[in-house]
């Protein structure tokens, strides 16, 4: 981007002086300040903000955690993520993640930081199964700019999107925060349509 537009300036400005800002820019945006601080609050991502994050995190006893943890497949991997994924792979020494969690950190509570809140969501995280997949399996329209020919010879983002919700509803009933409603019709059950129906 400022490549281009520097290139239209060339006759304007010198290629010393184009080169300084140039350098100048990378430098600022490449420096650790403005990655840590700048770009998208990744000061969560220090240890000082995470301390204050899971300090001033708010959670009840009582509720369930459900998670959805994933490991991707090479033909089951977005070519738009293939790159990333190589990466986390060869700097965690793993293959046993989405594309951007590993299952180790794919978990309802916090990994690292240890307190109260920690100890909550510990006691009511319920886990959950591994599943063949990537991390952005849930999107459809959202990445077709970046889908290319081979994800829709693979089908790599025609999988179930429902599997991402029904453990969270699955959760929900199990204790009871989503209620059984009985049909009580006679003539629903001579048709064979009655049963047991989430009510919210």
């Amino acid at each position: 981007m400022c490549e281009s537009f520097f290139k239209y300036q060339q006759g304007y400005c010198s290629r010393a002086f184009t080169s300084l800002v140039l350098d100048i820019l990378t430098g600022l945006l490449d420096s650790a300040p403005f990655q840590k601080f700048v770009a998208g609050g990744g000061g969560t991502f220090l240890h000082r903000g995470s301390r204050a994050f899971w300090r001033e995190a708010q959670h009840l006893p009582t509720i369930p955690t459900c998670v959805l943890r994933g490991v991707l497949e090479e033909h089951t991997t977005p070519e738009s993520l293939e790159m990333i994924s190589n990466l986390l792979t060869k700097a965690a020494g793993s293959n046993q993640h989405d594309s951007q969690v590993h299952v180790y950190d794919a978990v309802g509570r916090p990994v690292y930081t240890k307190n109260r809140n920690s100890r909550v969501l510990e006691y009511c995280e319920m886990g959950g199964a591994i599943q063949r997949t990537h991390h952005w399996s849930p999107l459809n329209e959202e990445v077709k700019f970046v889908s290319t020919q081979k994800d829709a010879d693979f089908g790599t983002f025609m999988c179930a999107k429902d599997r991402h919700v029904f453990p969270w509803v699955d959760v929900n009933v199990r204790f009871g925060f989503i209620k059984y409603e009985e049909s009580t019709s006679q003539a629903e059950c001579s048709s064979g349509k009655c049963g047991n129906s989430f009510k919210r």
